[in-house]
């Protein structure tokens, strides 16, 4: 195991973070901005520029989340596009949409459902971008 952090790929990883930051900012500021905010109970407010810790937080998760990913690939010798991107189904539907789906089941979110149909999509794509990018880079 320390040997698969050891030889784990860290531009792949600040790429593929990038990337999947990207992809989040579309996401939700673009393609689904008014859906997000009716998600979130604020359909009828206009859009809020994001603050500091909207934009640094996660950026960090997701560099978390793919340096995890990362080292799954490298741990479990993935190396074709084909395995890897079954990992990043595995992470996204095994891992990241019940996350999302769990956080969204309190109190302070009143469509967690339509919430988790927002963002789980999004972080399944993600992990399979992400997934891919690894193998690709490394």
């Amino acid at each position: 195991m320390t040997e698969a952090f050891s030889h784990m790929n860290w531009l792949a990883v600040l790429v593929a973070t990038v990337a999947h930051f990207g992809l989040g900012g579309v996401w939700y500021m673009v393609l689904f901005s008014k859906q997000y905010r009716a998600s979130l109970g604020k359909g009828d407010q206009p859009a809020q520029p994001p603050g500091p810790l909207f934009i640094v937080g996660p950026l960090v998760c997701s560099a978390l989340n793919i340096a995890t990913t990362a080292f799954l690939l490298r741990a479990l010798g993935i190396t074709t596009y084909g395995d890897a991107l079954l990992l990043g189904v595995l992470v996204g539907i095994g891992y990241l949409v019940p996350m999302t789906v769990n956080i969204a089941i309190n109190p302070n979110f009143p469509r967690p459902f339509y919430y988790s149909l927002i963002g789980g999509p999004m972080f399944t794509l993600g992990s399979l971008m992400s997934s891919a990018i690894i193998v690709a880079m490394s």
